[in-house]
């Protein structure tokens, strides 16, 4: 189940601002500055999309491998990269 942390307007040009506690929650900064939007059913989630190739090291075939999990009937949801890392490895 998702969890609401932060709200942020859009503007009349279609902006918006990454609220700084997702900010920090992420490290999203000048250096870190690139977030994906993913589409999960009716959602859009918002991920750090530097942060996650550099700091965890995922290969694009990982990546590709957690976005076929994720999709998958009863799909599994990780807390954190470093968690999702393990369960590769475990595979």
């Amino acid at each position: 189940m998702s969890k609401l942390v932060a709200v942020s307007p859009v503007g009349k040009n279609g902006q918006t601002v990454v609220p700084a506690t997702i900010r920090k929650m992420f490290k999203i900064d000048a250096e870190h500055n690139l977030v994906g939007f993913y589409l999960d059913g009716k959602h859009v989630e918002l991920a750090p999309v530097s942060i996650v190739r550099e700091t965890a090291g995922y290969t694009d075939a990982e990546l590709g491998k957690l976005d076929r999990i994720k999709r998958s009937k009863g799909g599994k949801k990780f807390k954190t990269s470093a968690a999702a890392k393990r369960y590769l490895n475990s595979l």
